[in-house]
């Protein structure tokens, strides 16, 4: 049995927001999910703007913006402009597209909220709510019809939508700690970088400014660029994350990235060898991308 019609074509809709709130109003919603009931008018401590339900959403309207044809999506897609977003996004996991499991795993991605909650010093907290809200999505996806590679990925993204917070308590993240990262999500970094970035925009709901926007783009691409470095086979890079952020004077974001991504080229064209050279490239990139910013016309 595949999943429902409905459920796939409100997450291919030109809004999947508008179509799932029309699921919701028709009472279909939380019949496909039982478990986002309990989010409903289920206040969150102060950050948040929204109940747990209406954030749920929030975070798809919130992917959706980020991935659309405005502001948000132009500014994302000119900071990751390396990569090829919409062609990832379109690839397929059991004949669903990325996109659709990303936008799925927006809507549920903190459905263990009102499950989990507790107090801890007076104050509401949901401790493990990412691992428990997957163990009930790996009980839930089955028997809406999704098959094990679907499950694994969303199951992969409510599991681990906080983790991006851990590279960040220890920043910059040793090389190590990335490569665990990326292992631990199967190499589906970019999709869950986008709930977590869905994620950030939700809470703070209109709140949220475009300077948050402009710095979790940054880290996004951070991430993305340094988990491509790791991981990618062949000879170690010749300069890690961190080395490049000290030894250049420059933070992590989109610059860094696209840094990384030229050494990494250059290194497995044979252009570069060494760890000098590598930084000698790195220079001349930088100050390339300085002459561009001050040329006539910007």
């Amino acid at each position: 049995m595949p999943p429902p019609s409905e459920l796939l074509d409100a997450l291919s809709a030109p809004s999947t927001t508008d179509a799932l709130r029309e699921l919701d109003d028709g009472g279909h919603l939380t019949r496909l999910f039982p478990e986002l009931e309990a989010g409903r008018g289920f206040g969150q401590p102060e950050l948040h703007y929204y109940d747990v339900l209406d954030h749920n959403l929030a975070a798809v309207a919130a992917v959706e913006a980020a991935l659309g044809d405005g502001a948000d999506g132009r500014e994302l897609r000119q900071s990751l402009e390396w990569i090829d977003l919409d062609g990832s996004l379109e690839r397929e996991v059991e004949g669903i597209p990325v996109a659709s499991l990303v936008r799925l795993a927006c809507l549920v991605h903190d459905v263990a909220k009102p499950a989990t909650a507790t107090i801890v010093e007076g104050r509401l907290r949901f401790p493990r709510h990412g691992p428990t809200g997957a163990e009930m999505m790996g009980t839930r996806l089955p028997e809406l019809g999704f098959g094990p590679e679907a499950r694994a990925f969303i199951c992969g993204m409510v599991r681990y939508h906080l983790r991006p917070g851990e590279l960040i308590r220890a920043w910059p993240p040793t090389d190590h700690a990335v490569r665990r990262f990326v292992t631990a999500l199967d190499g589906h970094v970019l999709p869950l970088m986008l709930v977590n970035l869905a994620d950030g925009m939700a809470t703070r709901g209109p709140g949220y400014t475009r300077e948050n926007f402009r710095r979790h783009c940054n880290f996004l691409n951070y991430v993305v660029a340094r988990s491509w470095a790791v991981m990618e086979e062949g000879p170690p890079a010749l300069l890690s994350g961190e080395e490049a952020m000290t030894e250049l004077d420059i933070e992590g974001g989109r610059l860094l990235g696209a840094v990384l991504t030229s050494l990494r080229r250059a290194q497995l064209e044979g252009a570069i060898a060494s760890r000098d050279e590598a930084l000698l490239l790195a220079r001349s990139i930088l100050a390339g991308a300085a002459g561009r910013a001050t040329s006539p016309g910007r």
